[in-house]
C-alpha cells in the first residue's frame, strides 16, 4: 500500500494541528527495517488502532523517499523543511529521528519526506526526563545534524534584542540555550560526528565567548571539533554566510571542511520566466522602500532595499523576505520591481525541481528564509560521510 493510501485510510491529510503522534506513525514506519522501529511502536499502533483496525504495509511515493540499502543513521534536529535530511540523504543516510518545532514546516517536510518530524525538542530533554529514559527515546545513530536557532546570535538579532532591552545569545531562555540540549543527546548517545549549522556572526558573538562555550563544551564530551566560515555563492547564486561546525568522536585525522571556490552563480540562472504579477510591489510599497532607504544611507544604519543584479548572486535570503523583499526585488522594465517567487527561493537555497513547495506563500518565504543552502551541506557532508565509512571498513 502506498503512503497516500496509508493518510487516506487514517483520515489525517486533513489534520490541521500535527501532534506527537503523526510523528510517531511516521517514524515507525520509515524504520521499520532497521532495528529502530521498537522505540515507536507502540505509540504509532496506538494511533492506528485509533483510525483504522488493520495495520498497512507502505510504498513511499514521496519525492524523497529513504533509502532502500542505507550506509549509516542519522537523527535531524531543528529540521526546518529537511535541508539536512536531503543533503545526508543523498549521500546514503537513513534518518531514524526528526524534530521541529514549527507547525508549516513540519507540513513541508512531511509532504517531501513522508515523515512527521516530533515537536519541541525540549519534550525529551526537559529536565523532568531522566537520562535513562531520553537515551531510549532517541534512537542510536552516526551523525546528528542540527542547525540551531541562528536569531539570538545573528546580528540583527542581537541589534534588535538589545534595542528591547531583552536577552540574545545563551541569555535568551527561549531559543539561545539550545545547543545544551544538543549537548545532552550527545552525551548519552555519543554520535560518530555532530554537524552543526549557524549564522555567520557565531564565531564572534559575545567576543567569541559564545563559539568557545560551544567549543569547550563538545572538547570536553571527548569530540575533535572542527569550524569554518563558508559562503555558498559558488554552488547557489546567493551570499550566504554561515559558520559550520564538525565534531568527530574519533580523531579523523585527515578531515577538511570543503573548498568552495570559483566564481559566484550569477541570479538570472534561477529566475522564472512570465511570472505573476502578484510579485510585483505595490506602489505604495515601493515609495516607502526608496523614503526608507535614502534616509537609511544618509545616516549610515538600518535596512536598505536593493534592487538585484541578474549578473551577480542575489543577497542572503532571510525568514522576513515575503514581508516586503527588500533583501533581493527584482527589477523589471516598465514596472515596480517584483519579489523572488518561492520556487525562485526553494532554487536559491539549492533545492531541486522536485521538492515540493508549501500551498501558501507566507510560509514557503519564512521556511526557505530559514533554511540551509542544501548543496554546502552535502558538500561538507562528502567529507565527513567518507571518513566514517572508511572507520567501518
Amino acid at each position: 500500500m502506498s503512503y497516500s493510501e496509508i493518510k487516506k485510510y487514517l483520515k489525517i491529510t486533513g489534520d490541521k494541528i500535527i501532534t506527537n503522534e503523526h510523528a510517531y506513525l511516521t517514524h515507525y514506519l520509515q524504520n521499520s527495517k532497521n532495528g529502530v522501529a521498537s522505540i515507536y511502536k507502540k505509540e504509532a499502533l496506538d494511533f492506528i488502532a485509533s483510525r483504522i483496525e488493520d495495520s498497512v504495509e507502505t510504498e513511499w511515493n514521496v519525492p524523497f523517499p529513504p533509502p532502500k540499502e542505507p550506509l549509516f543513521k542519522f537523527i535531524d534536529l531543528f529540521a526546518g523543511i529537511g535541508g539536512f535530511r536531503l543533503a545526508l540523504q543523498n549521500q546514503g543516510g537513513k534518518c531514524v529521528f526528526s524534530s521541529e518545532i514549527d507547525n508549516a514546516a513540519k507540513k513541508t517536510y512531511e509532504s517531501n519526506f513522508g515523515e512527521y518530524p516530533f515537536g519541541d525538542i525540549r519534550d525529551f530533554t526537559n529536565p523532568q526526563i531522566s537520562d535513562s529514559t531520553l537515551k531510549k527515546l532517541i534512537p542510536n545513530h552516526d551523525v546528528l545534524t542540527g542547525g540551531f536557532p541562528c536569531q539570538p546570535f545573528s546580528l540583527a538579532g542581537v541589534s534588535a534584542r538589545n534595542s528591547l532591552e531583552q536577552k540574545h545569545g545563551f541569555l535568551d531562555k527561549d531559543q539561545g540555550n539550545l545547543f545544551f540540549d544538543i549537548a545532552r543527546i550527545v552525551a548519552l548517545k555519543k554520535p560518530k560526528i555532530v554537524f552543526l549549522e549557524n549564522v555567520k556572526n557565531f564565531k564572534n558573538h559575545d567576543n567569541g565567548n559564545t563559539y568557545l562555550t560551544v567549543k569547550k563544551t563538545m572538547e570536553d564530551l571527548d569530540y575533535h571539533f572542527y569550524s569554518e566560515i563558508i559562503n555558498a555563492e559558488t554552488v547557489v547564486p546567493q551570499k550566504r554566510q554561515r559558520f559550520y561546525m564538525v565534531c568527530f568522536r574519533d580523531n579523523p585525522k585527515n578531515f577538511e571542511f570543503p573548498d568552495l571556490k570559483g566564481k559566484p552563480k550569477r541570479l538570472k540562472s534561477i529566475l522564472e520566466k512570465n511570472v505573476s504579477s502578484e510579485f510585483t510591489i505595490s506602489d505604495k510599497l515601493w515609495k516607502g522602500h526608496i523614503k526608507r532607504t535614502k534616509r537609511n544611507l544618509e545616516r549610515g544604519t538600518g535596512f536598505k532595499a536593493n534592487i538585484a543584479s541578474f549578473e551577480e548572486p542575489a543577497n542572503t535570503l532571510v525568514a522576513r523576505y515575503g514581508k516586503d523583499g527588500k533583501e533581493c526585488l527584482i527589477p523589471q522594465e516598465g514596472s515596480n520591481p517584483r519579489k523572488l517567487t518561492p520556487r525562485e527561493c526553494a532554487r536559491l537555497q539549492g533545492f531541486p525541481e522536485s521538492y515540493i513547495l508549501p500551498i501558501s506563500n507566507t510560509p514557503a518565504y519564512k521556511q526557505f528564509g530559514n533554511s540551509v543552502a542544501v548543496p554546502v551541506i552535502e558538500e561538507i557532508a562528502k567529507n565527513f560521510v567518507k571518513i566514517l565509512l572508511d572507520s567501518e571498513r
